[in-house]
């Protein structure tokens, strides 16, 4: 039995009396709770041991529901986590983890890596989070905006934690795959930002940029304000992160964006060319010769329709000859 509290002993009478009766009330309650919690609890992983994982479910939930201070519902909160995935709810799963975090001490480390394995799975990332029972039906379909909050939650839920850090760069995936651009970029821009020294703010960084280079990918036309933009972010990230491995793959798009701009420059001073317009050509000649000397340089006949361009220019600023 708990050690009796001594004001109990230092004030006898009537009412230490009923104190006293009242403690020994709660004290066998407590011990009554924590019985039938550990007999719930014996029955539920005798159920798993035949095979009867939902059977199981019930009486584990029934006493995580009823006796919320036993110190048995810890333990059945585990089994409701991994009979969840078992079964393919990882909404439930990660829920009975998030009780573990808040209404357990004790458990916060271990259930918090569980929550992050599970948010990572769902987004595609990392690898399978380990479990003692293999799943037994596809995992239920989770909306990206559900999987957006899941990681809201590990992040509160430890927010100066390596995990909870870790989580604001996935937040930022999946909320692009939620089709929330702006904000992933947003949350991309605010990780580089506050934790410019983790392994992962290159990343962060990066997709910020490609994101911009996929915006530009998928518009119809060459899109010059979108290709702008990603011509910016890409040679920031370039850079700000010049070792970085994303490096080579940011080369490649910037590469291929500025190859595109070049197109579109050498396509229209040959429209205007075409139309007899020579003042209209020469202002996208002096454009690439200005973007892209070493193109220019390369090339004879590009090299002469510059020099007139910049001939045509200069009679322009000073007038036709009298």
């Amino acid at each position: 039995m708990p050690a009796l509290p001594g004001s109990l002993f230092r004030n006898p009478g009537l009412p230490g009396l009923l104190a006293f009766v009242s403690f020994l009330a709660v004290a066998s309650a407590t011990a009554a709770e924590d019985e039938n919690a550990v007999r719930l609890y014996q029955r539920g992983m005798s159920l798993i041991a035949q095979g009867e994982p939902e059977e199981a479910l019930d009486r584990f939930n029934t006493l995580a529901a009823r006796y919320r201070r036993s110190a048995t519902c810890a333990l059945a909160l585990w089994e409701i986590y991994r009979i969840q995935e078992h079964l393919g709810d990882d909404a439930a799963a990660f829920e009975a983890l998030n009780r573990l975090i808040t209404e357990q001490p004790g458990h916060f480390e271990k259930a918090h890596a569980a929550q992050f394995r599970i948010a990572l799975r769902l987004l595609g990332r990392g690898p399978e989070s380990r479990r003692t029972l293999a799943r037994e039906r596809p995992a239920a379909p989770v909306a990206p905006e559900v999987l957006a909050e899941m990681l809201r939650v590990i992040i509160r839920n430890g927010p100066q934690s390596e995990t909870g850090i870790q989580a604001h760069y996935y937040l930022g995936l999946a909320l692009e795959k939620a089709g929330q651009k702006k904000e992933a970029v947003a949350m991309h821009e605010d990780f580089a930002e506050n934790f410019p020294r983790h392994e992962l703010a290159d990343d962060a960084a990066y997709q910020c940029a490609y994101i911009a280079y996929k915006d530009w990918k998928t518009m119809r036309g060459d899109s010059p304000r979108q290709r702008e933009s990603a011509a910016v972010s890409l040679a920031w990230f370039i850079a700000r992160f010049p070792e970085s491995d994303k490096g080579a793959q940011a080369r490649s798009c910037l590469m291929e964006v500025r190859l595109a701009e070049r197109r579109e420059l050498l396509s229209l001073a040959r429209y205007y060319e075409g139309r007899g317009n020579a003042r209209a050509a020469a202002i996208y000649y002096r454009q690439i010769a200005e973007k892209f000397p070493e193109v220019v340089s390369a090339d004879a006949e590009l090299a002469g329709k510059v020099a007139g361009a910049v001939s045509l220019e200069a009679e322009k600023m000073v007038g036709p000859a009298r």
